[in-house]
């Protein structure tokens, strides 16, 4: 894995002093892409004392207006919680976060996915990504800051990838790739007239859970495309 290919993405940050606090930890972890979707003012003084020796990052940082324009182009996704959801995806540490991200291809687009100070990520946008991780604590509800939460994941990437690893050609497939199949179920699965109990997006988010266990490659998604297009009588592209 190269940490050039490695970003970190903010959602809806509210707070200069924390996107200037986690600057200064990527730069002491070795990461340099920093991507920001509709954040508070970067232009203040708190932010740039915060941001000692870093502001370059904060400088190139990339501006979004969504979620899913920043991981566009992203292979996999890593979407941070400290909360339960009603549809429970498969939840790592960092640790085991960190082990399987560092396993892809040199070229593999890896995000890990930062929500806003005071509700995180929304379900829907946790929905957008692959793999879910959160960082255990000792207390039943934790209060650790977002720079805070920056900070450990970003030690622990930085703490594994000194670890020798055996290479390896598995690349998962980008996110726009991802987020195409699963446009594709869903229209099949309405063209066919199949009616879920609860909602399509519920039920979509089932099979989200359940691909977000491999990580696709750009093949296994071609297969999938196939069944559904023969399941629902689709003519061939």
């Amino acid at each position: 894995m190269n940490f050039e290919n490695i970003y970190i993405i903010l959602v809806e940050p509210e707070t200069p002093g924390n996107i200037g606090s986690i600057a200064r930890a990527m730069k002491n972890t070795g990461l340099k892409n920093l991507r920001l979707v509709h954040p508070c003012d970067t232009d203040t003084k708190e932010l740039r004392q915060l941001a000692h020796r870093s502001k370059d990052i904060v400088k190139s940082a990339e501006h979004f207006p969504s979620l899913k324009d920043a991981l566009k182009d992203i292979n996999v996704s890593v979407g941070t919680t400290m909360r339960r959801r009603s549809i429970k995806f498969p939840n790592f540490t960092p640790e085991e976060v960190a082990e399987k991200v560092l396993a892809y291809e040199r070229e593999t687009k890896v995000a890990f996915v930062f929500g806003r100070e005071r509700t995180g990520l929304y379900t829907e946008e946790l929905n957008l990504c692959q793999l879910h991780s959160t960082i255990p604590t000792a207390v039943q509800n934790p209060a650790i800051n977002l720079a805070q939460s920056v900070m450990i994941f970003s030690y622990i990437l930085y703490r594994e990838s000194l670890k020798e690893r055996k290479a390896t050609s598995y690349k998962p497939a980008s996110h726009e790739a991802v987020e195409s199949l699963y446009a594709h179920l869903a229209d099949a699965l309405h063209k066919s007239g199949f009616i879920p109990r609860d909602d399509m997006d519920t039920f979509v988010s089932r099979f989200r859970r359940v691909l977000g266990r491999t990580v696709p490659e750009y093949q296994d998604l071609q297969t999938i495309h196939k069944i559904i297009q023969m399941l629902s009588g689709e003519k061939k592209k």
